[in-house]
């Protein structure tokens, strides 16, 4: 049995987590309570002073000030030496003199240290260290659950681990302990070329290189990374690592999306995270620019992880299995938390109710609280539904799909009109590229309709094994090939109760190959649809085979009792005729006698028309003629039938033909009152198209045009029209009114014409 590729890691993988947590550990300690709390946090790279938190010594330092030396240490010698620490060895009530430049006018002021403040330690708290830590356990989960283990994954996991470390070490760089800054500058340019090997490879390559290419690659930042570690390179130089990256990054999935354009859905889903990702925290500064920071406004950092689980999702989700459909809806409810949060807050401080008295506020708060839910309530729906089918690819409404297409599926009653529906609906609709459609018959197993597979390497039992196999209904990973099935995706049972008589396999699909798990579900809803209509298909078939062989047959007894009538029994009213003497005939014998006989000739005519051995054209005249002269003349029967010469269709075509044009006009005749009755058409190569009018009352209103209503009403006649014209695959269409006579059209096509 097949482990659970999910569940199957070595302990070097855990040990690997575990060393980035520790490092992450260590300089989260570092930030809280290593670094020094002067009261202030200025900008290490220009010296302006950022924030105050100690309001009493506002009138000593100020914000824009820029800081020119501190405790006899130079701004400049600060920035060049990056493990000085400004505050080393200061207590707390201890005097600072601190040198500034205010108003292009250098002052010292005696700054007393305060040492470990509770608002400072929460502007420190309250900063964005703690997203190291999301992308550490990004990095962990893939380094855990992912799989294949190729050289995307080690690339994935290795840009979220030096990405936490980035940004840990950027929140306790700019105090310069425990050699913070030197790491920054280092990690910086680890990250470019990790950066930027994996947005060349992902989400496919855009080429492929020899390995010695990437050794040369890597020395080369390695080279840079030296340097920088023994200062040889200018320090603000990892600002450039640090703008290449990101921006490369950018430019190589530009390149993707025009280059790759399977991989395009992804790609935007790319795009949409990250702008959903940095918009709230664009929001908030925009709102603060205004003189105002929500309490609330760091939570906009909140949004930020939504970019690498985004690159998580892509890379992952194809083996997310049951838990995909709570993942979707998580990722539904999260993003619409944050686009509604930053929406809120940026109503409050736009509008100002930040200003207003507390019972006002109050008020506010309980109204906005309220008007939220109802939003919510209203507005989160749609949200979902454009987050699964845009940003996740989910392409199946739900309900829409199942009712769109059960009821045309069904509706099929021939194999080749079912087949056709789902090749060019169903499959084209749900954007499936590779499939097939198993038929079991009998324990035997045949592809009838299959695209983009390669039917002679499949061997019926390897049909039969998958069939019988656990993994039906089940998605299949596609990192365990299998030949000659090893493009099979998911596998889906068409049963009909307990019998099991057919499947779709399903490969390929735009534009990822992906099958989310919500999906499933209503795939196989479709495919138990498919069955069922199958299953009616195989019943129709039958049927009409068996209506077909007793067609023939009655045409066949028709032909031989017209031919004993005819060879037989009017030959022996002839002979017997001659054999007796006028003269001792009975008055009106003769007369009775060539009547029985003009009626015999009918009915073998009827039961074996003769003109229908030199073609239709020639059975049809000879049909007109015959009814008028049955009639006397009282109803004109005309025909009016452009055929080239010689020409012959199928005899079954031929024959069920006449035979339908024959109750059209028997019906006209008996029922319509009509005077006047035309067959017109023209029968060509392949084609013919017949119309038969009268003038007559036409149909009752009542009379349905439908093969259950016409039966039930009693109208056999046309009922053995209909089920004539199918079987030769022919269309048969009535219009008829009150009074207004009847119009019968039939047309029929051979199949390669």
């Amino acid at each position: 049995m097949r482990k659970n590729p999910t569940t199957n890691w070595r302990s070097s993988d855990t040990l690997l987590s575990l060393v980035v947590l520790v490092f992450l550990l260590i300089f989260t300690y570092g930030l809280l309570f290593v670094a020094p709390y002067p009261g202030f946090y200025f900008n290490p790279s220009d010296g302006r002073v950022l924030v105050i938190y100690q309001p009493e010594e506002s009138s000593l330092l100020r914000n824009a000030d820029r800081i020119e030396q501190i405790n006899g240490i130079s701004l400049g010698d600060y920035q060049k030496n990056k493990n000085l620490n400004l505050f080393e060895g200061i207590q707390k009530g201890q005097t600072v003199d601190i040198v500034i430049r205010r108003a292009n006018e250098d002052l010292t002021i005696p700054w007393t240290y305060p040492g470990f403040t509770e608002t400072e330690f929460l502007g420190r708290f309250l900063n964005i260290w703690w997203l190291a830590y999301v992308f550490w356990f990004i990095g962990a989960i893939a380094q855990l659950l992912m799989r294949p283990k190729d050289m995307q994954w080690r690339l994935f996991v290795t840009s979220n681990y030096l990405t936490a470390m980035f940004l840990m070490f950027g929140s306790v760089s700019s105090y310069q302990v425990m050699m913070s800054a030197v790491l920054l500058r280092l990690t910086a340019w680890l990250l470019l070329p990790v950066y930027l090997h994996f947005h060349w490879i992902f989400p496919t390559p855009i080429r492929r290189f020899p390995y010695w290419t990437q050794l040369l690659f890597y020395t080369v930042f390695g080279i840079i990374i030296l340097g920088q570690l023994f200062q040889v390179f200018p320090s603000t130089l990892y600002f450039l690592a640090v703008i290449l990256a990101f921006g490369g990054s950018i430019f190589l999935l530009v390149i993707h999306y025009m280059l790759q354009r399977e991989f395009r859905g992804e790609l935007r889903f790319l795009a949409l995270a990250a702008c959903l990702a940095f918009v709230p925290t664009i929001l908030i500064s925009i709102v603060a620019s205004n003189g105002w920071i929500p309490q609330l406004g760091p939570l906009s950092l909140l949004a930020l992880p939504i970019l690498p689980g985004a690159y998580f999702y892509i890379l992952y989700r194809r083996s997310l299995a049951g838990i995909e459909m709570r993942a979707n809806r998580a990722i539904s409810l999260y993003l619409f938390l944050v686009v509604l949060s930053a929406v809120l807050m940026t109503v409050v401080g736009a509008t100002g109710l930040a200003t207003i008295p507390p019972q006002a506020f109050l008020f506010a708060t309980i109204l906005t609280a309220l008007v939220t839910t109802f939003i919510g309530v209203l507005v989160f729906p749609p949200f979902q539904r454009f987050v699964e089918r845009r940003l996740l690819g989910v392409k199946l409404p739900a309900q829409t799909m199942v009712e769109s297409y059960s009821a045309r599926i069904v509706t099929s009653n021939t194999l080749s009109g079912l087949l056709k529906l789902l090749e060019e609906e169903v499959f084209a609709s749900l954007f499936i590229r590779q499939y097939a459609f198993v038929r079991m018959t009998n324990a035997s197993a045949k592809v009838i309709l299959a695209r983009d597979v390669e039917l002679d390497s499949i061997s019926e039992q390897a049909l039969l094994d998958l069939l019988a196999s656990s993994s039906m209904g089940q998605l299949l990973p596609s990192y365990t090939p299998d030949p000659p099935l090893g493009w099979v995706r998911l596998s889906l049972p068409l049963r009909v109760g307990p019998e099991l008589i057919g499947a779709w396999l399903l490969g390929r699909r735009d534009p990822d190959d992906h099958y989310p798990q919500a999906e499933v579900p209503i795939l196989q809803s479709l495919a138990n649809q498919t069955a069922i209509a199958l299953s009616n298909t195989i019943q129709t078939e039958r049927l009409k085979v068996m209506y077909e062989a007793n067609l023939h047959r009655y045409e066949e007894e028709r032909s031989r009792l017209g031919r004993d009538l005819h060879d037989s029994v009017l030959n022996e009213m002839g002979a017997m005729l001659m054999k007796q003497d006028p003269a001792d005939l009975p008055p009106g014998f003769q007369q009775s006698f060539d009547g029985l006989i003009l009626r015999l000739r009918e009915i073998v005519t009827d039961l074996r028309p003769p003109l229908l051995l030199y073609g239709l054209k020639y059975a049809l005249d000879g049909l007109a003629d015959n009814l008028s002269d049955r009639s006397h003349d009282v109803v004109r029967v005309i025909s009016e039938i452009q055929a080239p010469d010689g020409y012959r269709y199928p005899e079954p075509v031929e024959h069920n033909i006449y035979r339908i044009m024959q109750e059209a006009c028997e019906n006209a005749v008996k029922y319509s009152q009509a005077k006047s009755i035309y067959i017109r058409g023209e029968l060509t190569p392949g084609e013919i198209d017949l119309h038969v009018s009268d003038d007559g009352i036409g149909l009752k209103e009542d009379i349905g045009l439908l093969l259950d209503e016409m039966a039930a009403n009693k109208h056999f006649g046309l009922v053995g029209m209909h089920e004539r014209a199918e079987l030769i695959g022919a269309l048969i269409r009535i219009d008829s009114k009150p009074n207004q006579g009847t119009q019968i059209y039939l047309s029929w096509k051979a199949k390669d014409a």
